[in-house]
């Protein structure tokens, strides 16, 4: 489910997952990369890279499982089971020899430094929204040292980017939660929307009320926008007040 841009997670917020939208596919800023930053395919051992750089930046709890996350969702292309089991990743994988390896690598960003080592990466991935296939953009994180250099836009030109290079049809989606609103700012400012639809049958979710029940997923929707809209009001307001 999860989709963090990691430009600071405020853990000060309820923990709710919400769902973008975007249907004007044709539509995005174009960013490119700073100096000293490329775009680079994908080569052995970015996927340990990868699988360090999520857990730095939060998104995964640990090592193990943003291996397994790798494993799951771009070499076997079955997604992850976050409320259950999921088996772990072997422990040496040759990542040509598994089934969505050429999709992987026609699929998922990277941007290494001037060291060769990972500072960002983001995938334009297939995933499933009320049973239909759609495009989604997934796992995109930037490097904690690299973080407000233009990484994250530059990132996200290149995945819409491919898009079009694919051929690919439909709207595009992306899921995250409440505490990664600056990530949905940004997100906005490329053309995404915010979901209020009705729960999707793909939708996973372990969250429950104060009181043990389910929670409504209507209601809690609800409540993260306007949690996610209030705290994007402060931050425009804090950004036109800066000295441009």
């Amino acid at each position: 489910m999860e989709n963090v841009l990691q430009t600071g997670l405020d853990r000060s917020l309820p923990h709710i997952g919400v769902i973008m939208q975007k249907f004007d596919t044709g539509r995005y800023p174009k960013f490119t990369l700073p100096g000293g930053f490329s775009f680079c395919s994908f080569r052995p051992g970015l996927e340990e890279q990868w699988a360090r750089l999520q857990h730095q930046v939060g998104g995964i709890d640990s090592l193990q499982e943003a291996r397994t996350i790798f494993y799951q969702e771009f070499l076997l292309g079955k997604g992850y089971n976050w409320l259950g089991e999921t088996p772990p990743a072997p422990a040496h994988t040759n990542p040509a020899s598994f089934p969505c390896y050429e999709q992987m690598c026609k699929r998922m960003v990277f941007i290494t430094d001037s060291q060769s080592q990972l500072a960002g990466t983001a995938a334009l991935w297939q995933g499933t929204l009320f049973g239909r296939p759609l495009q989604r953009i997934h796992w995109v994180a930037v490097r904690a040292g690299c973080q407000g250099l233009g990484l994250a836009k530059a990132l996200l030109t290149r995945a819409l980017d491919l898009y079009w290079e694919l051929d690919c049809c439909g709207p595009i989606y992306l899921t995250s939660q409440t505490w990664s609103y600056r990530a949905l700012h940004l997100y906005r400012r490329f053309g995404f929307m915010p979901y209020f639809g009705e729960k999707p049958p793909e939708w996973l979710s372990a969250d429950i009320s104060s009181d043990g029940q389910p929670w409504d997923y209507a209601a809690k929707n609800q409540e993260a926008w306007r949690l996610i809209f209030e705290k994007w009001a402060a931050y425009d307001s804090a950004a036109a007040a800066k000295p441009h």
